[in-house]
Formats: structure tokens, C-alpha cells, sequence
């Protein structure tokens, strides 16, 4: 494990586990997607937004456990089969982490979230036109 901290990012339909480890420390927490999506479904509340915060949080929330954090910066990528109001294919990968200008060792750096595709049929043949593939950075200040 070293002096390097990592941090690996497993998904799978239901949940994603967010694991750092620092030396001997191993932090470990998880989001449910059901109960997430569902609530901001039922807010109308603007999914990727909300849901990137939410992901930037924990990954702070776990590094925070390990060791003291003044700066967090995560750098993603966010790819859509349409506009992000409409897309039903979000794939997200975590370019670079970096805690206080040290970057972390990323393992499990991709989240794909797929839901139900309710587009009209000219919306589905257009969608290439509308795609998302934008990289962008957050920070987080403590």
C-alpha cells in the first residue's frame, strides 16, 4: 500500500463502493443507487448534476477519514448517448484525483449508469447528433 493513497471505484447496477486506503487504513462506503436515482426522479432534481456532487462528496468523505484534506480536485469525464436531460447512458470515468496536490492511485476508475431508454424513435435516431463527451474538473475546499 505505500505512502501513495488509492482509491478504487467499483459499480455494478445497484451500488457503487468507493474504497480508499492510506497505509493500514481502509475506508469503505457505498452509494445506493436505487434510493438515489429514485429521489431525485421524484424532485425532479437534474440527475448528472446532482449525482456528480453526490459522488464528489463521498470520495471526499472517504479520503477525509484517512487524513487531513485541504484541497480535493477530481477531474471526470462524462460520456451520454444524448443530451444529459435525455440521455439513458451515462458512462463516467474518473480521470485524476488529487489530494492537496498529490495525485492518488486510481483503481476501478468507471461508472456506467443505464436506465430506461423512453425517447421517441426520431429522438433515438438523432441522439449521436446531441452526445455528451466532456471532460470537467471539481473542487473541493476544506
Amino acid at each position: 500500500m505505500g505512502d501513495i493513497p488509492s482509491l478504487t471505484i467499483n459499480s455494478s447496477k445497484t451500488t457503487i463502493r468507493i474504497v480508499a486506503k492510506y497505509k493500514h487504513q481502509i475506508v469503505e462506503h457505498e452509494i445506493l443507487l436505487k434510493l438515489v436515482l429514485s429521489y431525485y426522479w421524484k424532485n425532479d432534481l437534474p440527475f448528472i448534476e446532482k449525482f456528480m456532487e453526490l459522488l464528489g462528496s463521498v470520495i471526499r468523505r472517504s479520503l477525509g477519514k484517512l487524513f487531513k484534506i485541504k484541497k480535493l480536485s477530481i477531474r471526470f469525464n462524462i460520456e451520454s448517448n444524448d443530451t444529459l436531460e435525455e440521455s439513458s447512458i451515462f458512462k463516467i470515468t474518473i480521470l485524476r484525483i488529487t489530494v492537496d496536490d498529490v495525485e492518488l492511485e486510481l483503481v476501478g476508475n468507471e461508472i456506467i449508469l443505464e436506465g430506461i431508454d423512453d425517447r421517441g424513435t426520431m429522438s433515438k435516431m438523432t441522439g449521436f447528433r446531441r452526445k455528451v463527451n466532456e471532460s470537467f474538473e471539481m473542487e473541493f475546499l476544506s
